[in-house]
């Protein structure tokens, strides 16, 4: 019974568990341990609060903050690089990284326009090795209780020498916990750990410890065990220092925060409240063809009135956001965080040119959300179809990644309403106006009403209403803002909006802040209301309608996310999945809520608010607005609702308005790559199609256009079967250093444009001098399925462990042989990429995946592959590689 509870905890969870993981989820109901995320929202939710005076964070902190903690998470992803993790005592390696990853978050700040994501991403990176200093070392053992003033500054840490004895020996705990090991000297030191780039001299050093670990021999008698001196959790079988955790995570908490500082003394106010998310988003697209010039003038009056009206407030945006389109141009583009700037620019917006009736809308809906930050919305103004219209799979993929709204504002069309338009708003929580020009500005006062700080969903609705339907709206204690939003998809089509109020008064322009009839739809915003249940009724259409019903309060649904365990062991934690889940995938839910007094209850419902299921997610123990638990993913779209009581005991309701669209057919991106100027960089996509046999189209996508090559552009595959795209990357060499690049795959079907998924992978330019010296691969399986009867699929991960920057590595050839049982093993053609396969950049202790699938007989029980192939160091020198693993067919 001990072995199997031992073996059954030991998956994923180490380096203080980088989410709410399995580890964790035992150790967060039972002993209270800290992860990366705990760590991580402590520390920055303090600062916030101090730089920014407010009581809790705002919508758009808690999403900045939420970035920062997914990059820290992420580097979990690589168990190769001790200085990653401030293992094997590699103190200058981890200096290093930090010194460049500082140095990409100033550089991402003072970009033109501020690259607040890749700050964002880069900053969470750098805050996970900071923090497994402290679980890793040996720093609170010692007798420290705060932040070692030196980490993450450019100051050398007096660690010990490889031949310094730092353990000696160890303490027997008993076969229900790790054996602790013996710290002997007083220089600093951390663990080794098997399998990272680090090898263990000898037993005078000491290990990481806990499951997994082979970097010292196991003295237990289960073989399971294994002593060390980490603290990531208070579990002892899995920290052999556990009762080290509470004081290290505390340090952690600490140098969080004392790196943020170190940040915020070279920064201005401005670039700060960017990296940190204080203040909301306010972002347009904008046709500017001839026939756009009246509405483009309404728009113009309303977006700089608004402007107007917020500067000097806690609601003055953080940034503005235009995206003009046309055809055949779009742009000029403008992100900036000075008001000035943007009144100057869409101001300046003038309607020219067109002639024929499609417009580059989806192109310029992409550029917009390219360059705004993560939350909020997108206002997209336009007379006419979008001529790229297969660009909506990128748009959809590229906002969910980006959680921002979409709302189409259309004025008449010369053809059919774009079938995109309507897809982009329902799937992402926004709302479609079809109106006539003059109610151009009115309806820009939505934006004004939801594209706030503190913007909550209470309800998200799209459906056909031949008769009236009735809505509970209940309104919180904390709700100070209720907005009413309701829009039919026909021009001039007014649909019946009856707002009630607990006391049964019937809101009308008298008893409403604002009370827009528009031609086509209705816009209601009543501060400060009457708290009960309120009901809306709606109806009188059997065309497609909008009901929104948002607000500004403190009770907020900030985010829900489906995740997986990801990264790799020992450190697996929870990941959020890449672009949408599979009908009937097991994944883990995982939600966060502010403001609360009491648990909630979740439920999944359909768009039309059906309920499919109540949703059961158990509270985080050492954060009571976490809440996760394992769901099985519904057979069609949904969203997330929570609802409750409020302090004041009234109820409230809450929505996450992205729509999860379960599909069949997924995108696997590869891990990110550094970008270097002016050189290519080869980025592998696997694609597997788990439905009917189909065609699916390929494309990519990305902010700062390096999207090369993409071969091949569409894929066959029969049902269970994957295959490979490669991307390729060039920046220019001009690219600055620091700047990110997003890219969004998408792959649909080139018959039923309801199949469809994405994938969302963001690489940073770098100015890191590549590495001279040999590089070195190693190959290891890290995936095994069976595709079909008789056909095995693995995923090879190639490590470079060598000591130079790799080019030009060169998968040339591979052997098969059996080893067990007879036939001949071949490799399948259809699903495996084409050789050679040339991957151009692969730095020291990076990694590349490849999918093989090869054709196995029934009888044949194990067999080998062989891999051969080149690969070049920085001057040219060619090297050659060979590496074997031996597969069991299941």
């Amino acid at each position: 019974m001990l072995a199997a509870l031992a073996l059954g905890a030991s998956g994923p969870g180490h380096a203080f568990c980088p989410k709410n993981g399995f580890v964790c989820f035992i150790t967060s109901k039972s002993a209270g341990s800290l992860t990366h995320q705990d760590i991580t929202q402590r520390g920055i939710e303090e600062l916030d609060k101090r730089y920014f005076a407010v009581p809790k964070l705002t919508a758009s902190m808690q999403k900045a903050l939420d970035r920062i903690i997914e990059a820290d998470a992420k580097v979990d992803e690589d168990q190769t690089s001790s200085a990653k993790h401030f293992d094997g005592e590699n103190a200058v390696g981890a200096q290093l990284r930090l010194a460049t990853l500082k140095q990409n978050v100033l550089d991402a700040l003072r970009s033109d326009p501020i690259n607040a994501a890749g700050a964002r991403d880069n900053l969470g990176s750098a805050l996970h090795t900071i923090q497994d200093f402290y679980s890793h070392s040996n720093w609170v053992e010692m007798g420290n209780g705060g932040a070692n003033p030196d980490v993450g500054r450019p100051t050398p840490l007096a660690f010990a020498g490889p031949g310094v004895t730092t353990c000696s020996g160890y303490t027997d705990t008993g076969l229900t916990c790790a054996n602790s090991s013996n710290l002997v000297g007083s220089l600093l030191t951390s663990g080794y750990y098997g399998g990272e780039d680090r090898v263990k001299p000898g037993n005078f050093k000491c290990s990481h410890g806990g499951p997994l670990d082979k970097s010292s021999k196991s003295s237990d008698p289960l073989g399971y065990f294994r002593e060390g001196i980490n603290k990531d959790t208070l579990y002892c079988d899995i920290s052999p220092h556990s009762t080290f955790h509470n004081t290290a995570a505390a340090a952690a908490i600490a140098a969080t925060q004392q790196f943020v500082e170190d940040i915020k003394a070279e920064i201005t106010p401005a670039q700060l409240k960017a990296l940190l998310g204080a203040g909301p988003t306010l972002a347009f697209a904008i046709d500017t063809t001839g026939s756009m010039g009246d509405i483009i003038a309404g728009v113009r009056d309303s977006a700089i009135s608004i402007v107007n009206a917020r500067l000097g407030t806690d609601e003055e945006p953080l940034q503005y956001v235009l995206a003009p389109f046309n055809d055949p141009d779009t742009g000029p583009n403008l992100a900036t965080n000075d008001a000035t700037a943007f009144k100057s620019a869409i101001g300046a917006l003038g309607a020219s040119g067109g002639g024929d009736c499609p417009e580059l809308a989806m192109t310029g809906i992409y550029n917009g959300l390219s360059l705004a930050d993560p939350g909020g919305d997108l206002f997209m103004y336009t007379d006419a179809a979008a001529k790229d219209g297969a660009l909506a799979g990128a748009v959809i993929g590229l906002a969910k990644s980006k959680d921002i709204k979409i709302y189409p504002i259309l004025f008449g069309s010369c053809s059919p309403i774009t079938p995109g338009f309507l897809r982009a708003a329902a799937e992402t929580g926004g709302q479609v106006f079809f109106l006539y020009g003059g109610e151009a500005g009115a309806v820009t006062q939505l934006a004004d009403l939801v594209g706030r700080n503190n913007a909550v969903q209470i309800l998200s609705v799209q459906d056909q209403f031949p008769v009236h339907k009735t809505y509970p709206v209940p309104v919180d204690a904390s709700l100070t803002r209720l907005i009413v939003s309701v829009s039919t998809a026909v021009q001039g089509l007014p649909p019946f909006v009856h707002l009630v109020r607990p006391d049964g008064a019937v809101i009308d322009a008298s008893k409403a802040t604002a009370f827009l009839n528009l031609s086509s739809g209705a816009i209601i915003s009543i501060d400060h209301p009457m708290p009960g249940p309120w009901q809306l009724t709606v109806g009188d259409t059997s065309s497609l309608m909008y009901v929104n019903v948002s607000g500004i309060a403190g009770l907020a649904f900030s985010s829900f996310q489906l995740t997986r365990f990801g990264a790799q062991p020992p450190h697996q934690g929870l990941l959020a999945i890449d672009g949408e889940p599979g009908p009937g995938q097991s994944l883990y839910a995982m939600a966060a809520l502010t403001g609360l007094s009491s648990a909630p209850q979740f439920q999944l419902r359909k768009k039309d608010y059906s309920l499919i299921a109540p949703l059961a997610l158990e509270q985080d123990a050492t954060d009571g607005g976490k809440f996760f638990g394992p769901i099985t993913v519904p057979g069609g779209p949904f969203l997330a609702y929570a609802s409750g009581t409020d302090s004041a005991g009234y109820p409230f309701q809450r929505v996450v308005s992205m729509m999860v669209a379960p599909q069949t057919v997924s995108i696997k991106p590869p891990a990110p790559q550094d970008l270097r100027p002016g050189m290519t960089t080869a980025l592998l996509y696997q694609v597997r199609n788990d439905g009917a046999p189909a065609t699916f189209s390929f494309a990519a996508t990305d902010d700062q256009h390096y999207v090369g090559n993409v071969s091949p552009a569409s894929i066959t595959l029969g049902a269970g079967e994957t295959g490979n795209v490669t991307v390729q990357l060039t920046p220019p060499a001009s690219a600055r250093i620091g700047s990110a690049d997003n890219v969004t795959a998408t792959i649909q079907s080139t018959t039923d444009p309801a199949v469809h998924n994405s994938a969302s992978l963001t690489s940073f330019v770098t100015g890191a001098a590549q590495v001279p010296g040999k590089p070195n691969f190693i190959a290891e399986i890290v995936g095994q399925e069976t595709v079909a009867p008789g056909v095995t699929g693995i995923d090879l991960r190639f490590t470079n462990t060598g000591a130079g920057t790799a080019q030009n590595m060169t998968l040339a050839a591979l052997a098969l042989r059996t080893l067990s049982g007879t036939g001949t093993v071949t490799l399948n053609t259809a699903l495996s990429p084409t050789l050679p396969l040339v991957t151009p950049n692969v730095d020291v202790g990076s990694f590349f995946t490849v999918r093989l699938t090869f054709n196995t007989p029934a009888d044949v029980q194990r067999f080998s592959v062989s891999e051969s192939g080149t690969v070049s160091d920085i001057a040219g020198v060619p090297y050659a590689y060979a590496q074997a693993q031996a597969v069991i067919p299941k």
